[in-house]
């Protein structure tokens, strides 16, 4: 008889801060939503269905895919996976420099935000 087995799983599971992702999004999501840059309606509809009025209490602990795509589309990594997490971590730890060159573009040009 075996005390011990090999059978069993300890897997573990990544999971980010979705507070600190939810940050960093919400100043690329503006240009998602004025259509500045490009994303998949169904994605777009998704962020807002979880901002409603009713449903943003329930939802604060949830990540959208436009958010996730939002942190893809500065970084160029994935952060839901632990690698990716950590260089958004590191970004951050150095006060954003790929973020701000990113939104640097569309600050500087006068279309985007002229009245």
């Amino acid at each position: 008889m075996k005390k011990f087995s090999n059978e069993i799983n300890e897997g573990k599971i990544f999971i980010p801060d979705p507070s600190v992702l939810k940050k960093y999004a919400a100043f690329v999501i503006p240009l998602y939503i004025t259509g500045k840059v490009k994303c998949d309606e169904v994605l777009l509809d998704e962020y807002l269905e979880l901002y409603k009025k009713g449903v943003k209490v329930k939802n604060a602990n949830v990540i959208s895919d436009l958010e996730v795509a939002a942190v893809k589309l500065v970084l160029q990594e994935n952060p839901m996976t632990q690698g990716g997490y950590e260089t958004f971590k590191k970004e951050i730890e150095n006060k954003c420099p790929r973020l701000e060159k990113f939104l640097k573009v569309y600050i500087n040009d006068p279309k985007i935000f002229y009245f």
